[in-house]
Order: C-alpha cells, then sequence, then structure tokens
C-alpha cells in the first residue's frame, strides 16, 4: 500500500522549512488536511510537538495510522494499522514552520467574493528531494496554511505525479494535550540508527508538503 502519512521528520516542511524569511503559522493550533482520506494535525511549536492522525482508503484498502514528534524528549512514534516504530529524531530542534527562503510569492490574491473574501499569498518552490515543483498558498493575515499542489517525479520509482491537499478547520491551540502522548501499541524502547519506514509501513513518508 502507497498511504502517505505526513510527518516533519528533518522536513516536514513544519521542520524542513530551516532558513525563513515570510512570516511563521501559528505557534499552536489544530487543523485538517486533505490527502487520500482525513488527516487531523497537531502543531505545538511552544512545547516541541507535532502530530497527525490519518484515516483514508488508497488502492481499495483501507488504512489508519499517525506520526507523533516528541523534541522535548528527541523521540518519534510512527504507526500503521496496528504497527508501530519507536525510532529518535534525528533533528534535535524544533523548528518553526514558516515561509521558506527559497520560497517565491508568485500571486497576490483572495479567495471567495470580493465582499466576502480571504486574502491569501501563493508560492511556488522547487522540491529536489521528491523530484517535484509545488504550489502552496498562505493566508496573509495569520499565516494560515490553505492548500499546496505538488507535481514531479518520485525519485524511487521514476514514476509522474500530482498531490493536491487542502487544510480546513484550522483552529489556535492545543485543547487536549494528550495528543502527544506514546500510543499503546508502541514500544518506550527507541531503536537506534535509521529506520528506513517506507520499506516497513509502505508510505512516502513526508516530504509530500511545503508547509508539513
Amino acid at each position: 500500500m502507497q498511504s502517505l502519512i505526513l510527518s516533519i521528520v528533518g522536513l516536514s516542511v513544519l521542520c524542513h522549512l530551516s532558513l525563513a524569511r515570510g512570516c511563521c503559522v501559528p505557534k499552536q493550533w489544530t487543523g485538517d488536511m486533505g490527502f487520500m482520506g482525513m488527516v487531523k494535525i497537531f502543531y505545538d511549536a511552544r512545547n516541541g510537538k507535532f502530530a497527525e492522525f490519518s484515516k483514508g482508503v488508497v488502492d481499495g484498502r483501507p488504512f489508519e495510522g499517525g506520526v507523533i514528534m516528541d523534541f522535548e524528549t528527541g523521540v518519534q512514534y510512527t504507526f500503521m494499522d496496528g504497527h508501530c516504530n519507536t525510532t529518535r529524531l534525528s533533528q534535535k530542534e524544533f523548528k518553526e514552520a514558516c515561509i521558506p527562503e527559497e520560497a517565491k510569492a508568485v500571486s497576490d490574491t483572495h479567495m471567495g467574493t470580493a465582499d466576502d473574501s480571504l486574502d491569501v499569498t501563493v508560492y511556488q518552490m522547487a522540491r529536489k528531494r521528491i523530484g517535484g515543483n509545488s504550489y502552496f498558498t498562505i493566508t496573509n493575515k495569520l499565516c494560515v496554511p490553505v492548500g499546496e499542489t505538488i507535481t514531479g517525479t518520485l525519485p524511487r520509482s521514476g514514476m509522474g505525479y500530482m498531490s493536491t491537499v487542502g487544510y480546513t478547520g484550522i483552529e489556535p491551540g492545543i485543547k487536549d494535550p494528550r495528543v502527544f502522548d506514546k500510543p499503546r501499541i508502541c514500544s518506550s524502547q527507541v531503536e537506534e540508527g535509521f529506520v528506513d519506514l517506507y520499506l516497513k509501513f509502505g508510505f512516502l513518508n513526508h516530504e509530500m508538503s511545503s508547509i508539513f
């Protein structure tokens, strides 16, 4: 199954956005990301934590999983369909999600009608690590992610792809910090060294979004 779970490990553009010249997303928020199903995102820059939980269907097969990243403890939990890996975070510090230095603003526009609209900016950025080019949209007022489209060729297979995601239901704060707790199916023992999550779980690990 080629399901996708977003994580911020070394990318995620929340963390992958290393050097930034543009705005940064709010310090704490939750929201939904639509991609091959629904992904619930929890972003907490104040405490250095990130989590996402996804459920959907790929090629007629249902999947359910997620990723929890705790930069205070340096541990990541990656789980899919009842299986889990507990690994070290390759990145030592939580880096806030900001507009990357290499992103170029290509359009200032609005969503909705002139009388009831939301001002946004569309950015373009090359995604060399996943062989793609992305266009992502951010609100001008609070720097909230709206959506993104990526097209390119997967390095592993040479297969062409197009990925489109949208963000909805964004709310400030983290109502229940227990979402960052270790899942019951995950071990407290950390696997040392590199773990290829693509081989273990069969999904395209994180690199699919310029926001996360």
